[in-house]
């Protein structure tokens, strides 16, 4: 069933009427900052009532990542009070690997704010059944997108010490790839580009929307892709990998 114009058109009313109670709550206790437009609580309240809207008949996955990014490109997240506190308190504590911060969750959708040393990037995976927009909202951004193409022979056994694992060689299908700058955004859907890399140029920051959030269903299923090098077959945009299995 596709969402009439007028089911969306509802929908965006009720999203603004939240967002004014919203903003009119903040604007009494002096939390609007520079930006009239949209602060903490009407940037949530506005998440809140489209991402609803995926446990319904009406849920329209590409219209929902047009309206999420549209949302994102109005903030100005350094000035919300509780990414501020984030920011100005981060501390390199594992070096090597990014600091993330859990800024809000619920079953619908969570809110991540994720903090990258040089150097320090997120290695292929994927977000099954899930949806997301990235914003960058300090430094530079280099992110490459695939989609799972199919799997390459049986799975192969490795041993470390008596130990044995699995890996299931596949090949994955380059999407994309974007050099993101602060302001801009990169979304993956659940069906396309939903496999990606993110490593960033400089120190960089950047807020995520995942939709649902994750959850102990999702959270099992996620495969992370082990790539030595970027082993790309002669179709340019195949990359032949692996990824692990019970």
């Amino acid at each position: 069933m596709r969402m009439s114009l007028q089911a969306f058109a509802g929908i965006s009313l009720g999203i603004n009427s939240l967002s004014a109670k919203a903003l009119k709550a903040n604007a009494f206790n002096g939390y609007l900052g520079t930006n009239p437009k949209l602060n903490w609580d009407a940037f949530l309240s506005q998440i809140i009532a489209l991402a609803k809207v995926q446990n319904t008949k009406l849920w329209k996955e590409a219209e929902y990542l047009a309206a999420v990014k549209n949302i994102l490109l109005q903030c100005n997240f350094p000035e919300f009070e509780n990414v501020k506190f984030a920011m100005d308190n981060y501390k390199n504590n594992r070096p090597d690997l990014f600091e993330h911060t859990l800024l809000h969750t619920e079953i619908d959708f969570q809110v991540s704010l994720f903090q990258f040393e040089k150097g320090e990037y997120i290695s292929h995976h994927d977000h099954p059944e899930m949806c997301g927009v990235i914003n960058v909202i300090s430094g530079e951004m280099d992110i490459s997108n695939y989609s799972f193409d199919k799997n390459v022979g049986e799975k192969v056994e490795y041993k470390n010490g008596d130990t044995s694992y699995y890996m299931q060689p596949c090949i994955l299908k380059k999407q994309k790839n974007e050099i993101l700058k602060a302001g801009e955004v990169s979304i993956l859907t659940s069906t396309d580009s939903n496999i990606h890399e993110v490593m960033p140029n400089s120190f960089a920051q950047l807020v995520d929307i995942f939709t649902p959030a994750y959850n102990s269903k999702n959270e099992k299923g996620t495969k992370w892709f082990y790539v030595k090098e970027k082993n790309y077959l002669e179709e340019s945009d195949k990359l032949l990998t692996e990824y692990f299995v019970a």
